[in-house]
């Protein structure tokens, strides 16, 4: 299994349930009722988690931790055959005619062990042999196309040996074909319930919560899906870090058992435990693993992201203790499939200030598949919480029905039910995987493809620019706009001062066909005008000179669409109420471009030179936008109008307006007394308040880093919004956090602050300094992202940013060259890698340059020399290459062009007490040759400059073991091979 520092941090405990999964056929409402005990026969031991299932037929249960089972069968299925079994066992059948009934006992012999030497095809076979050939059977023994699922999840967390909360709930599941690593598995919820305990008890803070354990099982813990990463014991480059010793294990069919521990070199060795391969089919039956000292030591010594803040803002210390994980697959037509997986996980914390001395945080976590089908199945697009890391106990909401699980055959509680409090009988389900109606709804991107051809004319009248649009310059829009909620419409009109730069006597505007064009008049006069897609050619009666300026005013009203968020970036008007039921809209338009709701030249590379907005709002409402409120006007007919001003350039995307019943303060910053405003929900004035009040330190850093403040005359706003964005001088960043369903946990309001940073991080990069076309939006999105660690290196001053660069390596998705397609405007692809992989590549460079006050110099010189201009990516590179003083455009082109990162190979041979090391780069860029820190000592990180020809060192003192590459730092991939004998 992968460990990686975010991983283990997320993993829980759980008491280790097994084994069933199954395909669910039953539709009688008549049952027989069978429960009783497993037990070992020849000791009377209780056998937990053993797979209780009726042949054939798919449907069972699993006995518990002391052995006891109730499983409800449809009494037509009374001639089938009952089957018992577990790992280490020799099965049991009869028919369920012969158990039928309360209190039957049911022993199971336990499975010879064979320690003799394996022999297969008259050779004598090792446990790294067996290894290979079931790594190499994968392909053939697991699902390699997609398949839907039905689940059990319980979640138990304790502090100081007292229940903090209790979850339950059954998931459908999408499970990921497992040839396909890259698409990542799905889960939503179709009933939970939760019991929550009062944390006074314990003086347990609101930080102490656990991120989605259910997600975190299902996406971590399938060691075949996840054969190829680094730290798996199943990858081959980690088998000389363990003792493996081979078994056999003869129960109903033979067994493989290979035993793994760590080795002589032990330093990546995390792990110690079992793996138990089927010997006819060569698949993976079961995983156990419990984290070594080694594995411990390396997550307290890694793992700042939440315990350093925790200690920073709760005085609070929290030490991972211990890990336990067993993973069990099961057979279904043929194919096997991750069947269970649990987790037990724990902390030691201290907080002297709460009298807190050495208290032990633990979690349980199962996930049991109970139904398997139909295959070739779709991801989910909407509800998958496999997306989201909130809480599990959030994610349920407040779904507690007394009776919720008579028609779910799940596993029967040990004791007393710590959700419901009592004992319960669980009976098989009957429903299907989407029949719940108590779903969690959460976006998921259906993205269109970056299509490299075959875009529309559409396309290219949107993001070209052609005489039409480049023949003049827009100087100023006076907007007015009406907004009519009732009815979710708007009218309005536009007026565009320009400058003429070459003669014309034909324009091209923007507005989407959906919304009408009323009337384009000139110097009083209307103009003839043509409609094509989403661009309107405006036809003068003579031809405008250069050098004049000219004034079109376009009067115009439409019902706007709306954000479809299956779609990145594909904005409109959002339409909603407020908690108290008021009317609550806001625009975002990113990506579709500001002409879903009003007409303008609608390309990045035109700003005008300043904007007026008038919103016309019913009475009771405030309309915000950007700029300066100038002033406030009541109007006949119950309307009010607000007047905004912006007085710098700005893009057209970010003007907007957010309508709602806002409350508002004000304060001012700095020696230049900056204004700001502060707008919110009446009702989330004061509990959010640290919201706002973080904002003096938020601007003084990133002013410490990009320069002053860009917009000083318009002041600066930030406020809660339907959606988060950086519209310029009006920073909005979506709801407060959600707060109904408990405290906030850490998790919360640090990524609640973090998106804040993103958000006004925009004002410097974005707003100031814009790009020209959305192929170059990472310009944008790289640096906000990278901003993002400025937050976290001021909250956790030790080693905050790089737990935060280590954070971004996970989201980096790999399907599409950072920088899009240009000349069409086309952004509605999966385009989060503008972010991670953005913010990586800035982070690489700067450790690669190795020159900090050089790269202050970079950020502060370019918000300087691109001040209120639009910008590519070859600007962005020219300035960094002048600066620098030599040709970095071949770093840039790898990361931003090409969908893979570079690729440091290395070679190691021990050579006595030295350490031989050759390495080179792999990448598409030719001559690619960037520094990057490798162990030259224990433990000791320098500079070394690899080429795309190999190089050899020695380094004295060093065994294989101490070589790292830094990997955190640096956004790379990293091919070791040890020994090597075959060199080029």
């Amino acid at each position: 299994m992968q460990y990686s520092t975010n991983h283990i941090r997320l993993f829980l405990l759980g008491f280790i349930y097994v084994l069933f999964a199954g395909y669910v056929t039953a539709q009688s409402t008549n049952y027989l009722t069978l429960s009783g005990k497993i037990t070992n026969q020849e000791t009377g031991e209780p056998v937990p988690f053993a797979s209780i299932s009726v042949v054939g037929r798919g449907i069972g249960t699993v006995s518990n931790v002391v052995g006891t089972f109730v499983l409800k069968v449809p009494d037509s299925y009374a001639n089938d055959s009952l089957k018992v079994s577990s790992v280490g066992y020799q099965s049991f059948k009869k028919l369920v005619s012969a158990v039928t009934g309360q209190n039957q006992l049911i022993g199971l012999k336990t499975a010879a062990v064979t320690l003799d030497e394996v022999q297969v095809q008259a050779r004598r076979k090792t446990a790294e042999d067996i290894l290979r050939e079931a790594v190499a059977a994968i392909p053939r023994n697991y699902d390699t196309t997609s398949v839907q699922m039905t689940a059990f999840y319980r979640e138990d967390q304790q502090f100081d040996n007292k229940p903090v909360v209790s979850s339950e709930a059954v998931l459908s599941i999408y499970k990921a074909a497992y040839n396909q690593t890259e698409t990542k598995d799905g889960m939503k919820v179709i009933k939970g319930r939760k019991k929550e305990y009062d944390r006074a008890i314990h003086q347990l803070p609101p930080v102490i919560n656990l991120s989605n354990g259910a997600r975190n099982l299902l996406l971590y813990c399938d060691l075949v899906k996840l054969a190829s990463y680094r730290r798996n014991i199943i990858n081959e480059r980690n088998y000389a870090y363990y003792d493996l010793t081979l078994s056999t294990l003869k129960g109903d069919r033979l067994m493989y058992v290979i035993d793994f521990k760590p080795g002589k070199r032990k330093r990546k060795a995390f792990g110690t435990g079992k793996l138990y391969i089927d010997a006819q089919t060569m698949a993976f039956v079961q995983f156990e693993f419990q984290a070594t000292q080694a594995a411990v030591d390396a997550e307290n010594n890694r793992d700042w992201f939440l315990k350093m803040m925790a200690s920073a803002v709760h005085k609070l210390t929290l030490k991972f203790t211990d890990l336990k994980e067993v993973v069990t697959f099961a057979q279904h037509e043929g194919r096997w499939n991750m069947s269970n997986a649990e987790r037990q996980y724990g902390f030691r914390i201290n907080s002297p200030s709460r009298h807190l001395i050495d208290k032990r945080w633990e979690v349980s976590t199962s996930l049991t598949v109970t139904e398997v089908g139909p295959k070739g199945v779709q991801p989910f697009t909407e509800g998958n919480i496999a997306e989201n890391n909130s809480p599990f106990q959030h994610l349920i909401g407040d779904q507690n029905d007394p009776n919720f699980w008579e028609n779910y055959n799940i596993q029967q509680r040990a004791s007393t039910d710590t959700v419901s409090g009592k004992t319960e009988i669980l009976v098989p389900a009957t429903a299907k995987p989407d029949s719940g109606k108590n779903r969690v709804p959460h976006r998921i991107s259906k993205p269109v493809g970056n299509r490299q051809n075959g875009f529309s004319r559409a396309d290219t009248l949107r993001g070209q620019l052609t005489p039409l649009r480049s023949n003049y310059d827009v100087t100023f829009y006076d907007l007015a706009v009406k907004v009519n909620i009732d009815q979710k419409a708007i009218s309005g009109r536009t007026k565009m001062r320009f400058r003429v730069l070459a003669p014309l006597d034909k324009l091209q505007l923007d507005l989407y066909a959906n919304m009408s064009v009323h009337r384009i008049s000139f110097a009083g006069k209307p103009l003839t005008y043509s409609r094509e897609f989403d661009a309107v050619f405006v036809q003068f009666p003579e031809q405008l000179q250069p050098g004049r300026e000219q004034e079109l005013d376009i009067e115009y009203s439409g019902i706007p669409q709306v954000p479809d968020f299956k779609v990145p970036m594909m904005g409109g008007f959002l339409w909603q109420k407020d908690k108290d039921g008021n009317p609550w809209v806001q625009v975002v338009c990113q990506g579709s471009g500001a002409s879903l709701w009003w007409p303008n030249k609608d390309h990045l590379s035109d700003e005008p030179d300043s904007l007026r907005i008038r919103v016309t709002v019913p009475n009771g409402q405030m309309a915000v936008s950007n700029g300066r409120l100038r002033q406030k006007t009541a109007l006949p007919g119950n309307w009010t109008e607000y007047e905004w001003y912006v007085s710098y350039p700005i893009n057209n995307y970010n003007v907007t307006l957010n309508i709602g019943n806002y409350a508002h303060r004000r304060e001012s910053y700095g020696p230049d007394s900056l204004t700001l405003d502060y707008y919110c929900m009446p009702y989330h004035q004061e509990k959010f308040r640290w919201v706002f009040d973080g904002v003096k330190p938020m601007l003084a850093t990133l002013e410490k880093h990009y320069g002053k403040y860009p917009f000083p005359r318009d002041g600066f706003t930030l406020m809660e919004s339907l959606y988060p964005m950086e519209h310029q001088s009006a920073v909005s960043f979506g709801k407060m956090p959600n707060d109904s369903t408990g405290p906030l946990t850490l998790a919360d309001t640090l990524r609640h602050m973090q998106l804040v940073w993103h958000e006004v991080s925009h004002e410097w990069w974005g707003n100031n300094l814009s790009c020209q076309d959305m192929a170059d939006l990472w310009i944008h999105e790289a640096f906000a992202t990278y901003s993002e660690g400025f937050y976290l290196d001021l909250a956790m001053p030790e080693e905050g940013e790089l737990g935060y660069i280590a954070s971004l390596r996970p989201q980096v998705i790999g399907k599409e060259p950072v920088i899009g397609v240009r000349d069409v405007n086309h952004i509605h692809y999966e385009i989060g890698d503008m972010y991670s992989k953005g913010a990586l590549m800035l982070y690489t460079f700067r450790h690669a340059l190795s020159n900090d006050r050089l790269w202050a110099d970079i950020l502060k010189g370019m918000q300087q020399r691109f001040r209120l201009q639009t910008v590519t990516t070859k600007d962005i590179v020219g300035y960094i290459n002048e600066k620098t003083g030599a040709d970095y455009t071949w770093f840039f082109d790898q990361y931003l062009n090409h969908t893979s990162i570079p690729t440091l190979e290395v070679q190691l041979v021990q050579r006595g007490s030295s350490l031989e090391v050759r390495h080179r780069w792999k990448a598409e860029v030719p001559n690619f040759r960037m520094p990057i820190a490798v162990t030259q000592k224990p433990d000791q990180f320098d500079l070394i400059k690899p080429t795309t020809n190999w190089q050899t060192m020695m380094l004295p003192n060093m065994e294989i073991d101490d070589f790292e590459v830094d990997e955190t730092r640096f956004f790379v991939k990293v091919e070791v091979e040890e020994p090597q004998s075959n060199r080029q």
